[in-house]
């Protein structure tokens, strides 16, 4: 029992020794985390994570790419043409403040507005494409070239719509033709806002209905449509007095032509906060000029169908031979 105590003694001794063996030598290891610290650390996201990452409920883990202000590109690098600044301002529609939204690339104010605008697909598209620069990522650019494509044909008037529809499909197709290459947005030189201005003006109804010189009868009344890009208009003035008009705050617009008072022509422009630029010229009829001359009665009378009608007068005919009496 002795002996078998103190063999116990000398295996504590050699196990302390080879630890502080061990421990001298640098080749101790520290326990290992527990499941629970394992499985915290694995869901921590990377300082490192790629910039073309997206989370799981699909928003942008990694800030846009560089905007406007950023300086000039590289050389011959694919540069995205953004939409310029303006004309949007606190008091325009729905589409005004999705357009700011979009030109900011704030993609989770396009997903979640719930503005109603005329042509919804148009921002759509934009929040997908917005979303596709941000992650850079096949999938949601596929998203985006679908979005896209669903875009209707769009009046010339809508400026706005039209403004973004171009810089989405040249982001698409940029990404398209240079695949795994960064791509950048940039804003200077895009190219002309959507200037608040009067071009032109169609009338609608009359004779000349649709006509290229706008032409009303001098009576007045007719209905005439602003052309041009239009935003809270006050007024419609012709020869600067103020007409009667409506239509919605985007347009279109319609006014109705006073009456000539003996003129000839008109003009046309439109008073608006912030300002409407152009006039346009309207044109009335004249309503002295002679009309198409009416036809004349004829005094001839039409012949008469044979042997209806009284003897032709002519010469006497040959006398018949007298018969014998009888």
């Amino acid at each position: 029992m002795h002996s078998q105590t103190g063999a116990t003694a000398r295996a504590a001794r050699t196990a302390v020794a080879v630890c502080l063996l061990l421990l001298t030598s640098g080749c101790f290891a520290p326990p290992s985390p527990s499941p629970t610290e394992s499985t915290t650390t694995a869901a921590s996201p990377s300082a490192t994570e790629p910039s073309g990452s997206a989370s799981t409920n699909g928003e942008p883990t990694a800030s846009p790419l560089p905007g406007p202000g950023d300086g000039p590109p590289p050389e011959a690098a694919p540069v995205i043409r953004w939409i310029p600044i303006g004309p949007a301002a606190p008091t325009d529609p729905p589409e005004g403040t999705l357009y700011e939204l979009l030109r900011h690339r704030d993609c989770a104010g396009l997903r979640d507005s719930t503005l109603n605008t005329a042509f919804p697909a148009v921002w759509t598209a934009a929040e997908a494409t917005c979303l596709a620069l941000a992650t850079d990522l096949p999938q949601d650019w596929q998203r985006a070239r679908t979005a896209l494509a669903g875009v209707p044909s769009l009046p010339p008037g809508r400026c706005w719509e039209i403004k973004v529809t171009e810089s989405l499909q040249q982001a698409v197709d940029l990404r398209t033709a240079h695949q795994g290459i960064q791509l950048l947005v940039d804003a200077a030189g895009a190219g002309d806002d959507c200037p608040r201005r009067l071009t032109g003006l169609t009338v609608l109804d009359g004779p000349d209905a649709g006509a290229a010189a706008p032409t009303v009868p001098a009576g007045g009344g007719t209905p005439v449509r602003l052309e041009g890009f239009f935003v809270n208009v006050d007024n419609v003035l012709v020869n600067g007095n103020p007409v009667e008009f409506e239509g919605p705050q985007f347009g279109p617009f319609v006014f109705y032509a006073p009456p000539a008072n003996g003129i000839e022509s008109a003009r046309v422009t439109v008073a608006a906060t912030p300002p409407v630029n152009g006039e346009a010229v309207l044109f009335y009829a004249d309503p002295t000029s002679p009309g198409p001359t009416p036809t004349e009665p004829t005094t001839t009378a039409p012949p008469e169908p044979p042997g209806t009608g009284l003897p032709t007068v002519g010469p006497p005919a040959a006398e018949a031979p007298l018969l014998p009496p009888s």
